[in-house]
């Protein structure tokens, strides 16, 4: 989506972000966006070499760009701006074993009052270290690492190094019917195992019920092309914001304290494959529910319901 970031919807959300009398917000699109861009390159120097003498090396690229709020040229603290670059490969090394490999980097800003407890900006650059192992013929093992770097990003240091654990377990009905068992694990979040189930159901030719975390939603296919569907969507995460970020609000014990983020979102949205190995996706509703949960110190600022516009695209390679 970041050829998406330019253009009168885009400028005038920039431009919100930097005008609003008495608003903070702070690295609408960061360093660690260059930063991680840098990494993709150098990961996929060698994937290269490795493409070269395998056929069976899959490679994604997701970027995501979202806003959240009343209107785009209104922003107050309610308002919100996304943003997101992904690049994951996988390669097939045996018959039963998938490794994967890659490097994201996420940003939220908010652009806050100086002394709400809102953070101006969330972040995280991160490398992706996992497999994907066929147990038996209906069993498939899925376990993924993240380790990185998730805070406000001012500084990268070891009280903002982090390494979430996704680990997952799938169970093969039949072409039309798959189960899905997993958890993550956070140790730096109030909930260190979160555990979650879902279900994926092709119940009709054009209809599959898809309640797979984070996104579940009902899907309907309209042609080999096109695809709606109806959901809701969880954006979440754990941070530690700056070692001044209380000072700044009259809060002294929010200095480099841990947040837990959480966003709740509801809302139609569309897939369209424009290519045989490019997607666009759009989605748009509401965000029903959003905090940041300073769950050490017990101050758990929250937001009203605001409308969203997400949209996204992925190249496969």
């Amino acid at each position: 989506m970041y050829p998406l970031l330019s253009g009168p919807v885009f400028k005038s959300i920039t431009g919100a972000c930097a005008n609003t009398k008495g608003i903070y917000m702070k690295n609408c699109f960061p360093s660690a966006f260059c930063l991680t861009t840098l990494l993709i390159v150098l990961l996929i120097m060698p994937v290269r070499v490795l493409a070269a003498e395998s056929k069976d090396l899959f490679q994604v690229v997701d970027v995501e760009l979202g806003y959240a709020g009343q209107t785009a040229t209104q922003v107050d603290n309610s308002s919100e701006l996304n943003a997101s670059l992904k690049y994951a490969a996988s390669l097939q090394v045996s018959k039963d074993l998938l490794l994967l490999f890659g490097a994201e980097w996420r940003s939220f800003s908010f652009p806050t009052p100086r002394a709400s407890a809102v953070p101006a900006s969330l972040q995280q650059v991160n490398t992706i270290v996992g497999f994907d192992y066929q147990l038996a013929e209906q069993w498939l093992m899925h376990a993924e690492v993240q380790p990185g770097f998730y805070g406000d990003l001012s500084r990268f240091d070891g009280r903002r190094f982090n390494a979430p654990l996704m680990l997952g377990f799938v169970y093969l009905v039949d072409a039309d019917l798959q189960w899905a068992f997993g958890l993550r694990v956070d140790v730096r979040s109030q909930y260190p195992v979160f555990p979650a189930v879902g279900v994926r159901w092709k119940f009709a030719d054009l209809w599959t019920l898809n309640l797979m975390l984070p996104n579940p939603r009902l899907e309907y296919d309209v042609n080999d092309k096109l695809q709606l569907n109806l959901g809701a969507g969880i954006m979440a995460g754990t941070y530690v914001v700056g070692d001044h970020f209380g000072d700044d609000r009259g809060l002294p014990q929010l200095n480099n304290a841990t947040v837990d983020y959480t966003e709740l979102r509801v809302g139609p949205g569309l897939s369209w494959k424009v290519l045989p190995n490019l997607t666009l996706e759009a989605k748009m509703g509401y965000v029903l529910h959003r905090t940041w949960n300073f769950f050490d110190q017990d101050i758990e600022p929250g937001s009203k319901a605001v409308p969203f516009l997400q949209i996204a695209c992925q190249a496969r390679f």
